[in-house]
């Protein structure tokens, strides 16, 4: 007996796609095989669309300069560094809080708007938690942070400061030249 068929033929191999109804006939096994033929390219051409998706989106015409770390992004070909690690939102933010939330006057960091960060400094803005109402009682801070041992240290800090002011001091005219600034 044929065991992929049932019949007593053993070199008859015409029924070998009935295998899955032996009451089906031919036409309707070819249907049903091709249905499954279907699912399974659907299914892998899904795969591979999704993998395709998570690659970066190719440069556009004019791309940053090599030295340059969008802020929260790092390449999934490598490890990234300790400063593109320190570059994003979480490190930044939790660095601001450390410096500036004051819970005696309510201060508290709600993000970090990250301006620039690279060639080891960083241009972010600490934007205040809006009180209860919805308004802030506090100016966003702006701060110009170098990335030293590890760790984030200010350079200069104010709710009016920018690389075009006349009075800098030496640490802020080299965050502004390595941040790409006019200084």
């Amino acid at each position: 007996m044929n065991p992929t068929n049932g019949e007593d033929n053993p070199g008859k191999l015409r029924n070998v796609i009935p295998a899955f109804d032996p009451n089906c006939n031919e036409e309707a096994a070819v249907k049903r095989l091709g249905t499954i033929v279907t699912a399974v390219v659907i299914a892998i051409v899904g795969w591979l669309c999704a993998a395709c998706s998570d690659r970066p989106s190719p440069p556009g015409p004019a791309p940053a300069p090599a030295s340059v770390v969008p802020a929260g992004t790092v390449s999934p070909t490598r490890i990234p560094s300790a400063f593109e690690i320190a570059c994003t939102h979480e490190v930044l933010l939790e660095s601001l809080r450390n410096r500036v939330d004051d819970p005696t006057t309510g201060l508290a960091i709600e993000r970090a708007d990250i301006r620039r960060c690279r060639g080891g400094y960083a241009h972010v803005y600490a934007v205040t938690k809006p009180d209860a109402s919805g308004s802030s009682r506090f100016e966003n801070e702006q701060l110009f942070l170098r990335f030293v041992d590890g760790e984030w240290q200010s350079v200069a800090e104010g709710t009016g400061i920018s690389c075009d002011d006349e009075e800098k001091t030496p640490e802020h005219i080299a965050a502004c030249l390595a941040l790409g600034y006019r200084s």
